[in-house]
Order: structure tokens, then C-alpha cells, then sequence
């Protein structure tokens, strides 16, 4: 894991590391965590983390795409295989890597935004 920095958008992201700049692709970007001041971008099998906020990093992304799910989890919606409701009231994602991410209950209002039509 590397600590990047992120710039401006497009449908890549360009993340700093250690003197060089990776460009991921927006599509190959899974979800995203918050680890403090820090955010885990998770892309393919690679994990990048950038200092800066989650809800500071979430205003790069393309809010189309990208669904807040948790106060610590933004998922990328082209990347779900599998929504599964819980007894709690929750939702287990299971997303195209089989990686799984939980949809609380205080955002459960976005699960629209993952079901509607791409």
C-alpha cells in the first residue's frame, strides 16, 4: 500500500506516489474506505491510500458511478454483483472481485441509486 495524493478528474485517477504519478481508471475502481485521514482506494488488486478525507475525496467522483453506503465506504455501482438484505436491515454488497462491503441502515435511502438503470 502507497501513500498517493489526488488532483482533478476525468476518467482516471491520478494518484502521487512516491515521485510518480499511477493513473487508474475510474471503471477499475471497486470502493473506497475511510482509514482515518486517510482513504483506501481500492482498484483490481491493488489498494492505494491517499491523505485526504473521504468526504473531501468523494467530490472528485463522479456521483453517477459512485454511491456513499456507509459514513466509511463509498462503492463504485458498476462494480456490484450482489445486494443481499440482512435481518437487521442492512445490505451485504457483494462487488465483481468478491470482496464485500456493508450498506448501513443510516444510507439505506441511496440503495435506489444502486439498483437504477446504468
Amino acid at each position: 500500500m502507497s501513500t498517493a495524493e489526488v488532483t482533478a478528474v476525468s476518467n482516471r485517477l491520478p494518484l502521487k506516489e512516491s515521485g510518480r504519478t499511477v493513473f487508474v481508471a475510474l471503471e477499475e475502481v471497486e470502493f473506497l474506505e475511510a482509514a482515518g485521514n486517510y482513504v483506501r482506494v481500492h482498484a483490481g488488486t491493488e489498494q492505494y491510500r491517499v491523505r485526504e478525507t473521504l468526504t473531501t475525496f468523494a467530490t472528485r467522483l463522479p456521483g453517477r458511478d459512485f454511491v456513499r453506503i456507509h459514513r466509511s465506504v463509498i462503492v463504485n455501482r458498476n462494480r456490484i454483483h450482489e445486494l443481499r438484505r440482512s435481518y437487521s436491515g442492512k445490505y451485504l454488497i457483494t462487488l465483481v472481485s468478491g470482496k464485500q462491503v456493508t450498506l448501513s441502515r443510516s444510507h439505506r435511502q441511496y440503495l435506489s441509486n444502486l439498483k437504477e438503470p446504468f
